[in-house]
């Protein structure tokens, strides 16, 4: 079986931002275990290697069931829940050498499932459903505005546009999603960039956020309200030294951003959540 030298990544759900902190700090100093794991941002469009849910929030286990975890993307739940559910759990208090254990055990049997799959089946992985993004609506529902939102059309086909200086990732993208016949555009300014996602009709807008002479959230904001009436996805293209700032991106109207680094089955997944030929991809 192939070795997996690239830390796994983990989708937190129901924790309080104190537990948070200390996971995130004892991922850190557990740099030297033969496998390591990080936690995925809540606006990382990246799909997780494994869900970590804290059982003593029933909310959390209702949004764990939309996520449809199984062997291939498991969940392990931090504390004994109420309810009879399908899934590994390691008690509180944490002790750190059974969740590491438990984590180990659950990675090595995805890794086993993975080694043994068939290319034909290579679609089992990739059909995860859609990261619910807002929470659950409020049946109390009263303002027509935001019904009128909920309401908007998808654009009539599929197209990316990816706003940066240089084409590189664009070509990259392109030569992926023909096999989808899905065409990529390319701007290197903010002129190109109108021109194109005001001529044609765009399902997913990709801005590198270190542009010069580009406010990323200015710009996410123009384009949403260009499109107001058509479902249109801005996702920031990340790496290690950009600051993703979640206030100002949720009111800019952003769907969250993509490591540009990740490999291109994962790139693939994350923006198909956002193309109407998800299924396919």
């Amino acid at each position: 079986m192939k070795n997996h030298n690239a830390p796994f990544a983990i989708r937190f759900i129901g924790f309080s931002a104190r537990e948070i902190n200390i996971f995130d700090a004892t991922f850190s100093v557990e740099q030297n275990r033969q496998k390591q794991y990080f936690r995925l941002f809540a606006d990382s469009l990246q799909e997780p290697d494994l869900y970590l849910v804290n059982s003593d929030d029933l909310k959390a286990l209702a949004m764990l069931a939309d996520m449809e975890p199984n062997n291939l993307r498991p969940a392990l739940l931090v504390g004994t829940p109420h309810v009879d559910l399908p899934f590994s759990n390691v008690e509180r208090p944490i002790r750190w050498l059974k969740l590491f254990d438990a984590l180990d055990t659950l990675m090595e049997r995805r890794l086993i499932m993975l080694a043994k799959q068939n290319p034909a089946d290579a679609a089992l992985v990739n059909n995860v459903p859609e990261r619910r993004r807002r929470e659950r609506l409020d049946l109390d529902l009263t303002d027509p505005q935001e019904y009128e939102r909920m309401r908007n059309k998808a654009p009539q086909s599929d197209r990316i546009l990816v706003i940066d200086n240089q084409s590189t990732f664009r070509d990259d993208l392109a030569m992926a999603m023909a096999h989808h016949v899905v065409p990529v555009e390319w701007a290197g300014s903010l002129d190109a960039a109108a021109e194109v996602y005001t001529r044609l009709s765009i399902s997913v807008v990709l801005i590198n956020p270190r542009l010069a002479q580009i406010d990323p959230y200015e710009l996410c904001s123009t384009i949403k309200r260009q499109h107001e009436n058509t479902r249109i996805a801005v996702v920031f293209l990340s790496d290690k030294d950009f600051a993703y700032d979640q206030a100002r991106a949720s009111q800019a109207g952003c769907d969250g951003f993509l490591d540009r680094h990740l490999e291109q089955p994962q790139i693939l997944l994350a923006l198909g959540k956002f193309l109407s030929m998800r299924d396919r991809v």
